[in-house]
């Protein structure tokens, strides 16, 4: 009577120990199962996929067939009667015989994610929104044209920008004339002013002997608080530092087509 009872209570076996990833294996359910099985497979990142569903044979017998794609030791579960039944086994990776932690790859229809496509295509999207309203803020802010001599440039800027006056923040007012001055400086000096700091583009001055721009270089570091530090201006100041800048630009073309003369 033991012995009867003993074998009609259910018990889950795996065809084999170890596979590797994406075999298939078979599960065996024995006992008196009259009642419906439920095969557990977790939410989220399930370990294994269903090859075949459930089949049952009588009372005593059932059997499925699935394949686990997570490798090391795993667990396929079943619900019967209450109780859960457990059978382990182990799975080898593709790569090597160990364990090397394979990424679990799921079944075919979880491979892909959508979302990798769409973040892969959102972010290059985004920065290149980012690039082109950068661009076009400081094409607003001035212009560049090589064609240009490097004093027609500058004096066409300076007029653009005073026309800005009623429109613009400080900030952005100085942060064009602070460009103006440094693309002239390096187009007619031939020494890096649009890039380098003010601290060095001081030291470069006093390196050259550029007595020339005197005027105008003791005001860049004033500039740099208006532009990072948000001081405050006003018209008077501004229109001070135009019309220095204009005089400075004026009188080293002067100059220049002196000595071509």
């Amino acid at each position: 009577m033991i012995i009867l009872l003993i074998l009609s209570l259910p018990s889950i076996q795996i065809d084999r120990d170890t596979a590797t990833v994406g075999d298939p294996l078979i599960a065996t359910i024995k006992g008196e199962i009259k009642d419906s099985i439920s095969i557990i497979i977790p939410d989220s990142f399930p370990d294994i996929s269903l090859l075949d569903t459930l089949i049952l044979s009588g009372d005593t017998l059932a059997m499925v067939r699935f394949t686990s794609f997570s490798t090391g030791y795993q667990e396929f579960k079943i619900l019967i009667h209450g109780d859960t039944l457990k059978a382990s086994y182990f799975i080898r990776s593709v790569l090597t015989p160990e364990n090397k932690g394979l990424s679990p790859i799921w079944d075919p229809f979880g491979f892909f994610n959508w979302h990798y496509l769409l973040w892969g295509l959102v972010i290059p999207l985004c920065l290149l929104a980012y690039y082109l309203i950068k661009r076009r803020k400081r094409e607003e802010i001035y212009i560049k044209e090589p064609e240009m001599e490097p004093g027609e440039e500058a004096l066409k800027n300076l007029s653009m920008l005073e026309k800005r006056l009623n429109d613009w923040d400080w900030n952005k007012i100085y942060t064009s004339l602070s460009y103006t001055m440094r693309r002239y400086i390096e187009r007619t000096k031939k020494i890096p002013a649009v890039e380098t700091t003010t601290s060095e583009l001081l030291k470069l001055f006093k390196k050259e002997n550029l007595n020339d721009l005197k005027p105008i270089i003791h005001r860049f570091p004033y500039w740099d608080l208006i532009k990072f530090a948000d001081r405050e201006s006003s018209r008077e100041e501004f229109e001070h530092d135009l019309a220095t800048a204009r005089s400075i630009i004026k009188e080293i073309e002067e100059k220049e087509n002196d000595t071509l003369q």
